[in-house]
């Protein structure tokens, strides 16, 4: 008898907390994946200002784009990032099939995307694959990495 009050309790705990641990999970992935598509959005809106918001500010921090590396977000953000946005026009990026995997504070995201502009180079159309890995830092998701690569869609430019 004792044996049986001690399993359904045990039981009962179990269906108690695990639908709150898979909600947690499912909140903490939402936010994960629209701090992602925010990297994208506010690229696109040319926002560097509201793109501080969403990567740490660390000097360890990494943004690989093909086989550059920039180390940090300021460097990122200064020495890559603004320049480029500043040749876009008619730009167009979003990311899409984001697939959050929360681990406690560390969540990491492979995602797809596209990205459509005209520079003074001419008209370009990418496709591309990327990972972002992301920190919980006071409550919100902040990206400590990012890695994309893409190559020209064929036929479109």
């Amino acid at each position: 008898m004792r044996r049986a009050v001690c399993l359904l309790l045990v039981g009962l705990s179990v269906s108690t907390t695990a639908p709150r641990t898979t909600r947690a999970q499912t909140t903490d992935a939402d936010a994960v994946r629209s701090t992602v598509e925010a990297v994208a959005v506010l690229s696109q809106a040319k926002d560097a200002a509201g793109l501080d918001t969403l990567f740490a500010p660390d000097a360890w921090v990494r943004i690989i784009e093909g086989a550059g590396v920039n180390n940090g977000w300021v460097d990122y953000r200064d020495h890559h990032l603004v320049p480029e946005l500043a040749e876009f026009t008619n730009f167009r990026y979003r990311y899409y099939e984001v697939e959050p995997q929360v681990r406690g504070n560390v969540a990491w995201a492979p995602f797809r995307y596209d990205l459509t502009t005209d520079t003074p180079q001419g008209h370009a159309e990418v496709e591309g694959r990327g990972t972002a890995i992301l920190e919980r830092r006071d409550g919100r998701w902040l990206v400590v990495h990012l890695h994309t690569s893409g190559r020209r869609k064929t036929g479109g430019g």
